[in-house]
């Protein structure tokens, strides 16, 4: 029993020493998370397991269908996600564009960039192909449509049997390329990896001439001589390597193949043990960074599984592939690891926010985590309507109702909620459609809840304001903003407006006068006001938009303004803390046309390293996410 007891515990220690060793290139692993088993679907909690992945070090995560739960769990966490559609989506996903449309919408814009989407997975091992292509397609028009195709790649899982004449590696080709051909045309198309799950347990388990030592990465007598040259020492790369002759076959050889799954039971079937399921996870683990004979260097390699599902169907080994049981204890064992560049919890931003003196924080969307650490902490809150949600909260009143009863009834007062920023930089026309009656849903929402002190506005672009030079000149570019302008004079709301000096035009603006320097001096030949710093310039055009609209009563707050410390041209760590220093000492005074404290919030916290866009996207963060100061700065 004491023996028994040993080594579950050792094979913990050994697997995560695997994890922490490749830190380097930990990219290339992740471990597919599957929940077909006792008390799987809700035990433990999403966010539970989310935090297994990061405190072992796993950056990678594969997860069989969209799961609300989930998804909120892993929002900024960093982890890659590789989500599967379901199998039971692909005859309507292939049907009907729209049901593509939507299913991306729901689950792929709703939470990215928060949720690191990297591949959707359209079909796991399918029978039947005939559905697959056309899903595939319309799933990637949708991502197209949601400019998210560049950053999110379509693919699909297959299994080895796809291949045929897989020893010696070199002849391996597909065993229907009619099938097949269009797939991976496809992929080289949209620069997409074909997933392959790779099992060579199973090649073991049902090939009494393999080796059991060549399966599991260990010397072995066997050693495979492909006529191409190239010399095979473990089951695992011959397996690869004859998707990869496959491939070149069909004149795509440029394809990446992804291992979606490849693992080996603890339990239950020939060669399933603990020990043995021990050296092949770790030995795969390992060699993820070597590649194979014909495509040397990093792969990108999913282990299966996170835990053993109880309720699989099958064999009785398709239930013991997991690395830990459902109560999070080891199997085969991940002990703990060091979590990565994540940001540090909600509890500990919120105590740094009250260290440094800062007594208003933006939010972008609701987080019950921050919403939580939040309380009693005094710090006023915007918090955000993420801009997917605006449609549906402008055409359904009993909606909005949900989403106030939902993230605001329950923190108000306890979280001092300042505004509701229904959404931020929302694109013109959708904000011409829908950003007004969403406000005005969500106005009455509040008024029913006992909750009319919170204010509601929106989160807009400098470039809503037209003729911003002189700054007196400053117009509404498009009509959608009078009316939103009227109505946060009528409901005594602020208008929120995003304002960047760094985004201004250096052919022509001194970086003195950009970052509150001396030496630049404008004055505006409608008013005679004079501006020394680009800021006050902006902010005022924003006022005289206002004043054209007839609503100059209204309060202008700045939702978002900072400077990048790197990434561009004269983004640096010294322009960066001379803006924002600055920035903070200014705001107490106003602006010509408004002096007086002006509400400011600095863009942002933290670096944020996954961020799509320009590089400077990613450095306008105050703090590291290990939180030691990008550049000193002070708030008091």
């Amino acid at each position: 029993m004491a023996k028994r007891g040993v080594a579950p515990v050792l094979a913990a220690a050994l697997l995560i020493a695997a994890f922490a060793a490749t830190r380097p290139g930990v990219q290339a692993i992740g471990v597919c998370y599957g929940v077909i088993g006792s008390g799987l679907s809700t035990t433990p909690s999403k966010s539970d397991v989310v935090q297994l992945y990061k405190s072992n070090g796993i950056a990678n995560m594969r997860f069989y269908f969209a799961d609300q739960d989930l998804l909120n769990a892993l929002r900024g966490s960093g982890i890659g996600l590789a989500l599967d559609v379901g199998n039971d989506k692909l005859g309507d996903l292939a049907g009907d564009p729209s049901a593509a449309a939507a299913w991306v919408n729901d689950n792929v814009q709703a939470y990215y960039p928060d949720v690191n989407v990297r591949y959707i997975v359209v079909g796991n091992e399918v029978d039947s192909a005939a559905s697959v292509l056309q899903a595939m397609q319309n799933i990637h028009d949708a991502l197209v449509s949601a400019g998210l195709d560049s950053n999110i790649k379509v693919s699909t899982a297959v299994k080895m049997d796809t291949i045929v004449n897989s020893s010696p590696p070199s002849d391996g080709a597909f065993s229907d390329p009619s099938v097949m051909t269009p797939i991976v045309q496809f992929l080289a198309g949209n620069g997409a990896p074909l997933l392959v799950n790779v099992y060579p347990y199973f090649a073991y388990k049902f090939n009494d001439g393999i080796d059991l030592n060549f399966a599991l990465f260990e010397p072995s007598s066997t050693t495979v001589a492909d006529p191409n040259g190239l010399t095979y020492t473990n089951l695992f790369d011959a397996m690869v390597d004859a998707v990869h002759a496959a491939l070149d076959k069909v004149g795509f050889g440029g394809v990446d193949v992804v291992v979606s799954e490849s693992g080996w039971p603890s339990a239950d079937g020939k060669g399933a043990s603990v020990d043995n399921a021990r050296t092949y996870n770790q030995n795969l683990i390992n060699h993820a960074g070597q590649g194979t004979p014909r495509k040397p260097g990093p792969m990108e390699v999913f282990v299966f599984a996170l835990f053993n599902e109880d309720q699989k169907d099958g064999d009785p080994t398709e239930k013991k592939f997991g690395l830990f049981n459902p109560d999070m204890t080891p199997s085969n064992g991940v002990c703990y690891g060091m979590v990565a560049d994540d940001l540090p919890p909600p509890s500990e931003v919120v105590q740094l926010y009250k260290s440094l003196g800062v007594r208003n924080m933006r939010l972008y969307s609701p987080d019950t985590q921050v919403m939580d650490a939040l309380r009693g902490s005094g710090i006023g809150l915007i918090l955000g309507v993420v801009n997917e949600d605006i449609a549906n909260l402008a055409g359904c009143q009993s909606c909005a109702t949900n989403w106030v009863m939902t993230n605001v009834k329950p923190y108000y007062p306890a979280v001092n909620i300042m505004y509701l920023a229904v959404g931020n930089e929302v694109d013109a026309g959708d904000a011409a459609r829908s950003v007004l009656p969403a406000m005005n849903n969500l106005l009455i929402a509040l008024a029913a809840a006992g909750l009319a002190g919170i204010k509601v506005s929106t989160a807009v672009r400098f470039d809503v304001v037209a003729n911003s030079f002189p700054p007196s000149s400053g117009v509404f570019a498009q009509g959608y903003m009078v009316d939103i302008a009227r109505f946060v004079a009528n409901t005594g709301a602020p208008l929120l407006a995003n304002v960047y000096a760094y985004s201004g035009n250096p052919n022509d603006i001194s970086l003195n006068y950009a970052t509150f320097q001396p030496g630049t001096i404008v004055k505006d030949s409608g008013n005679g006001l004079v501006y020394t710093n680009l800021f006050d310039a902006m902010v005022d055009a924003v006022v005289a938009a206002l004043e054209k609209a007839a609503a100059g009563s209204v309060k202008v707050v700045v939702s978002e303004s900072g400077w990048p410390s790197a990434g561009a041209a004269a983004a640096s760590v010294q322009n960066a803390q001379t803006y924002v220093q600055n920035l903070i000492n200014h705001a107490a005074q106003g602006t010509p046309k408004r002096p007086g404290a002006l509400e400011t919030f600095v863009f942002a916290m933290f670096n944020e390293d996954r961020k799509p866009g320009e590089a400077t996207e990613q450095n306008f963060g105050l703090f590291y996410p290990n939180k030691s100061p990008v550049y000193p700065i002070t708030f008091r």
